[in-house]
């Protein structure tokens, strides 16, 4: 019994005096890295069909839980009548003209919310401030309601229920052009009872 013990003991002391190699970690350039994966949402169960009759539940439903997704976030959720609207500052959501990674989160939250609640019509206004020329400014403004109707296809919402739209710096919300206020994103959400 004695030598199998010593045996043991010798091997056990030869595999700590033994070194691993050591690896030097291998910089990876950035145009080579490999693009970000995002996790997959969790799957999203309907709300059910929406008829007209329960129109008005349907939406103090969706209103609530986009109130409670949405809480913290800089994102005003507004009712009117039966249409509730988001009003997204747009310095946040893009980086120029690509959704970014603050935009990823909210997309990913607004799709928890649009995507159980899915008998709604989702209309992406899109709005720049004055500062650059008229042509400029719609174009940036349709370049970003596309990327974030996208973004939020992406995620499993269906196209046919996404209306993108780019409208440059009309409809100010200040007298001044140039004024970051008015460079925002407001998501119209309306009902579509079958």
């Amino acid at each position: 019994m004695k030598p199998i013990i010593v045996a043991a003991v010798a091997l056990v002391l030869v595999g700590c005096a033994t070194q691993s190699p050591t690896i030097t970690p291998q910089a990876t350039p950035p145009s080579a890295q490999p693009p970000r994966i995002k996790a997959p949402l969790p799957p999203i169960r309907s709300a059910g069909p929406l008829n007209q009759a329960g129109v008005d539940v349907y939406m103090d439903g969706q209103e609530a839980d986009l109130r409670q997704y949405m809480r913290g976030q800089g994102v005003l959720v507004a009712r009117r009548g039966n249409d509730i609207a988001l009003i997204v500052p747009s310095d946040k959501l893009f980086d120029k003209s690509t959704v970014s990674n603050w935009g990823d989160n909210f997309s990913r939250a607004f799709v928890q919310v649009a995507g159980h609640y899915d008998h709604t019509a989702i209309e992406i206004l899109c709005f720049t401030d004055g500062s650059g020329s008229e042509a400029d400014n719609l174009t940036v403004s349709q370049k970003r309601a596309k990327a974030l109707a996208d973004a939020l296809a992406g995620y499993s919402i269906a196209a046919g229920r996404l209306a993108p739209k780019g409208l440059g710096a009309t409809n100010p919300r200040t007298t001044n052009p140039a004024d970051a206020k008015n460079r925002r994103v407001e998501i119209k959400i309306s009902p579509r009872p079958s």
